[in-house]
């Protein structure tokens, strides 16, 4: 049986169904990539609402510590962040003066910190670590609390250390393992404002005085 031979017009009609295969594939293409993008982007959202990272997690502790702050300015009564290094949990609380002595009023939520960004150990300035048992730290109504270095990570890695300052509530995240070297961080004297008695001096300083 002879195929009898194809008209222009089916010739056209066959071109065009061709060209209309192949955009209708280079469509498919670039929505696959649209969507492709789209999760990129919503995943990585929808990750750090689920799953926060280590940077999320320790705004909210420097969040936390400046509500401590304030918290024992406008009461005029003292805050005490506690944290068991065990448990990785912490918890604030407002010390109260009862009849019966000292009471601690929990103030925000005990908190558990994941496996991946916990607080792994703490530093003074004198570089004395500390990383067993419960880590407390006092904020006054004068203003005051302790200079201490938290750092954040897992137990093989620090990802972010939080410097609580002795005065003013300031509350710093530095993105590394970080405790200052006095060979390269300088000045060594920490000015609060306030006269040379309540000032904080490193040795080198010290040296030249």
């Amino acid at each position: 049986m002879t195929i009898p031979p194809l008209s222009d017009r089916q010739k056209g009609r066959l071109t065009y169904l061709k060209l209309r295969r192949g955009l209708t594939l280079i469509e498919i293409a670039v929505v696959i990539s649209i969507l492709g993008l789209l999760m990129v982007i919503v995943g990585g959202t929808l990750r750090n609402l689920i799953i926060p990272s280590t940077e999320d997690i320790a705004v909210k502790l420097q969040e936390s510590f400046k509500f401590a702050y304030n918290k024992s300015q406008l009461t005029n009564q003292s805050v005490v962040f506690r944290y068991n290094f065990q448990k990785a949990e912490y918890q604030f609380f407002l010390l109260k003066r009862e009849e019966g002595g000292i009471e601690e009023e929990p103030i925000l939520k005990k908190t558990t910190l994941p496996f991946y960004s916990k607080i792994t150990k703490a530093r003074d300035l004198a570089g004395k670590p500390i990383s067993e048992g419960e880590l407390k730290i006092t904020f006054t109504p004068q203003g005051s609390t302790t200079d201490l270095f938290l750092y954040i990570g897992s137990d093989s890695e620090v990802k972010r250390t939080i410097q609580i300052y002795r005065y003013g509530g300031r509350i710093k995240i530095h993105k590394t393992d970080y405790f200052p070297d006095p060979e390269i961080d300088r000045p060594i004297k920490v000015s609060y404002g306030l006269d040379d008695r309540d000032e904080q001096v490193g040795p080198s300083a010290k040296n030249n005085r």
